[in-house]
């Protein structure tokens, strides 16, 4: 059975000390980390004894340990909250097919992050069990004592010409053992170590008998670029899907070289800004808006030799348009922004000049800034719009609003639900 999991959250400086420990990492760990940092840049940055992690969340393999990092959620981050959280986004705004599991088990919650990724692979092959495994016409031949298919003339006339009791046979079985159900096998065998519940390990238990008959492979993921999906196979997707994220965080084959393959991790930045994206998108179908996410726009053009051409390409998050006019625009935030001693939001001058860098490209005068909403937050801030200086006649006013992210509806803030007003 595999060690407990390290369970740390986003943006932590994790302790490297020579044993390592139930907090710290193992020299090797460290090393492990910083060799993913460079496989996958802004993963990680190496300290003086420690490694301090960015926005990524999920799963990493340290070579015999796994590592968790979840999201930080409120002033005080505790690992049931961050769970939850990195769950509730996944189920919305990425592939990851974890549709058949309650957004709101508590049971999830409580489980680590492999366990929960485990017993949704576990619910896939379930329900292909349940509709029968795939089955496919494989080519065999052998002796028998009976004709079937076609007689192998040569092999009859020379090793069995003194056999008459044997035909020597080429024929066509309809079988269960073929690709797709040796790669779902090579994906039920390597969750076997790291399974720690004892519900889990019934799963497991329970499922390996439909797959006794399945061959074994060595390397299942050089026979994933085979696998073509026709009618029949279409419901082997989810599965696979699985298989192939599980074999590349736990089979030790498939991390060999000199680039580790970097887990099971989530961009919160990106998966926030899908989250954003969905939830806003419904907001303006509701009111007949159109939304372009990542709608690529320019500063100004530059003007040399009679020749204009656009330069500093902006590429705003959410284009809101309504009868092909841009209403507003709006970036998606992951971070807790500041608030003031009346607590109003103070966005990052940073992102004040990018917002309005919007305006002006686009000429427009509703701006919002989307941040996630957590229990330290809804307790303190304030509805906010910001007015912004402008040489034109009327200057862009600033929206700061919110997506809560502990519920599973994503429910946005009063003053993103008030923007039609400002119009």
């Amino acid at each position: 059975m595999s060690p407990s999991p390290l369970s740390t959250f986003e943006h932590t400086a994790i302790p490297v000390e020579p044993g390592g420990g139930p907090f710290a990492l193992a020299e090797a760990e460290a090393e492990h980390l910083t060799l993913i940092g460079a496989a996958l840049p802004g993963f990680c940055e190496r300290g003086y004894r420690s490694v301090r992690l960015s926005q990524y969340c999920g799963l990493v393999n340290l070579g015999g340990r796994l590592i968790e990092i979840l999201p930080k959620v409120g002033e005080h981050p505790d690992a049931l909250q961050g769970r939850g959280v990195l769950l509730r986004m996944l189920r919305v705004a990425s592939d990851l097919p974890l549709h058949r599991q309650d957004a709101a088990a508590q049971s999830d919650r409580n489980a680590p992050l492999l366990e929960i990724f485990i017993r949704a692979f576990f619910e896939e092959l379930l329900v292909l069990l349940k509709g029968g495994l795939l089955r496919r016409y494989t080519e065999c031949e052998d002796d028998l004592l009976a004709v079937r298919g076609t007689i192998r003339l040569q092999r009859q006339f020379s090793t069995l010409a003194n056999r008459t009791d044997y035909v020597a046979c080429r024929y066509d079985e309809l079988t269960a053992d073929n690709p797709w159900n040796r790669f779902l096998k090579a994906g039920l065998n390597a969750v076997r170590p790291w399974i720690q519940s004892l519900a889990l390990q019934r799963i497991w238990f329970e499922l390996s008998p439909a797959f006794e008959d399945i061959s074994d492979i060595p390397h299942p993921r050089a026979m994933l670029k085979d696998l073509r999906y026709d009618r029949q196979a279409a419901r082997y997707r989810p599965a696979v899907a699985w298989v192939e994220r599980i074999l590349n965080l736990l089979s030790p084959d498939l991390r060999s070289g000199n680039n580790p393959a970097p887990g099971l991790l989530f961009d919160m930045n990106r998966l926030f800004e899908r989250v954003v994206e969905q939830r806003m998108g419904q907001w303006a179908s509701e009111r007949g808006w159109s939304l372009a996410a990542q709608d690529q726009s320019f500063l100004f053009a530059e003007i040399n030799d009679a020749q204009r051409r656009p330069m500093y390409r902006l590429r705003p998050d959410l284009v809101f348009r309504s009868h092909g006019r841009v209403t507003f625009i709006a970036d998606s935030k992951w971070k807790r922004p500041a608030l003031s001693s009346h607590h109003y939001v103070v966005p990052d001058l940073a992102d004040i000049y990018q917002l309005h860098a919007y305006a002006t490209a686009s000429r427009c005068n509703t701006l919002a800034l989307i941040y996630p909403l957590d229990p330290h937050t809804v307790a303190k801030a304030k509805n906010t719009v910001l007015r912004l200086t402008s040489s034109a006649a009327s200057s862009p006013r600033l929206v700061a609003g919110f997506v809560d992210i502990t519920h599973d509806q994503f429910e946005l803030s009063d003053s993103l639900r008030g923007i039609p007003n400002l119009l």
